[in-house]
C-alpha cells in the first residue's frame, strides 16, 4: 500500500472509529481531562514551592554587595563575602531538589496509570476487545510504560540527588549530560508509543523486536504520523494562546480540540502501526 494511502486511510478510519464509538470516546475524553487536572494540581503545588525557594535564593543574592570595594572590605574585616547566612542558598537549593523529586514521583505514578488506562480504552475502541483481553492489554501497557518511563525518569531522579556544591562545581558537565539524556528520552518516547500500539496483536516477548523493526525500517511512516499528530496538537494550542482573553467560546472550543487531539493521535498511531505490522 502506498505511503499516502496508509496515512490518509488510517486517519480516515480513526475518525470513523471515534464516531462509531461515542461512549468510549466520551470516557477517554473524561479520562484525559482528569489527567490534565491532576497534573496541573501537582505542577501548581510543587511548582509554587520550588519558585518560593528560588525567590529566596535570588532575594538573598540580590541583597549581597559583590562589587570590588565591598568584597575587598569584607575580606579585610574577615567577613564572609556571601553574607551573614551563606547556608541559606544551599538550604533552599536542597529544598528545590526535594520538591522536584517528590514532583517527579507523583508525575511518574500518574503517567503510568494514565497511559495504561488510556491505551487500554483506545484498543477497546479500535479492536472491540472484551473484558479479558482488555485486562491483558492493561497489564501489558503497565509493563511497557513502566519499562520506558523508568529509564526516562531514572535519569531525572539521579540528577536530583546532587548537592549544591556538586551542581555549582560541575554545572557545565551537568548541562551536557542533561541535553544528551533529553535526546535519549525523545528516542525512548518514539519507540514507547510504537510498543503501546502493538499490544493487541503481539505477544509481550516479541514487542521489542517488532517495535525496532517498525520504528527503524518504517521510520518515514512513524515520523509522518508524529508530524500529523503534532499539527493536530499545536493548532488548537495556538488558538488557545491567541484567544485566551478574547473569545470565551473559541477558547472553550480550542480546549476541546486540544483534548481531542490526544485521543485521535492514539487511534491514528494504532491504525498505522497495525497496517505496517501486517505488511511485509
Amino acid at each position: 500500500m502506498p505511503h499516502k494511502n496508509i496515512l490518509l486511510g488510517s486517519l480516515k478510519d480513526s475518525f470513523i472509529l471515534i464516531w462509531k464509538n461515542k461512549s468510549i470516546f466520551i470516557l477517554l475524553f473524561m479520562l484525559q481531562i482528569i489527567f490534565f487536572a491532576a497534573f496541573s494540581a501537582i505542577n501548581l503545588n510543587y511548582g509554587v514551592k520550588m519558585m518560593e525557594s528560588e525567590k529566596a535564593i535570588d532575594g538573598y543574592l540580590a541583597s549581597l554587595k559583590l562589587d570590588d570595594v565591598s568584597v575587598a572590605s569584607d575580606i579585610l574585616q574577615q567577613k564572609n563575602i556571601l553574607g551573614d547566612d551563606p547556608l541559606l542558598i544551599s538550604r533552599n537549593f536542597n529544598e528545590i531538589i526535594k520538591n522536584f523529586r517528590v514532583y517527579l514521583a507523583y508525575f511518574f505514578i500518574l503517567s503510568i496509570f494514565f497511559i495504561s488506562a488510556a491505551w487500554t480504552m483506545t484498543n477497546k475502541m479500535v479492536y472491540k476487545t472484551n473484558f479479558k483481553i482488555s485486562v491483558n492489554i492493561f497489564l501489558k501497557s503497565l509493563l511497557i510504560s513502566l519499562f520506558y518511563l523508568a529509564l526516562i525518569f531514572g535519569f531525572f531522579f539521579s540528577i536530583s540527588s546532587i548537592s549544591f556544591t556538586q551542581a555549582a562545581y560541575d554545572a557545565s558537565k551537568l548541562i551536557a549530560k542533561y541535553l544528551l539524556f533529553s535526546i535519549f528520552s525523545i528516542l525512548l518516547a518514539y519507540f514507547m508509543f510504537i510498543s503501546l500500539s502493538l499490544m493487541h496483536n503481539t505477544a509481550l516477548n516479541k514487542i521489542v523486536q517488532k517495535t525496532l523493526i517498525i520504528g527503524i525500517k518504517k521510520i518515514h511512516y512513524i515520523l509522518a504520523v508524529y508530524f500529523i499528530n503534532a499539527l493536530l496538537f499545536f493548532l488548537p494550542l495556538a488558538l488557545l494562546y491567541y484567544f485566551i482573553e478574547k473569545n470565551p467560546f473559541i477558547l472553550l472550543l480550542s480546549i476541546i480540540l486540544l483534548v481531542f487531539s490526544f485521543i485521535i493521535g492514539r487511534v491514528f498511531l494504532i491504525n498505522v502501526v497495525e497496517k505496517l505490522s501486517a505488511s511485509k
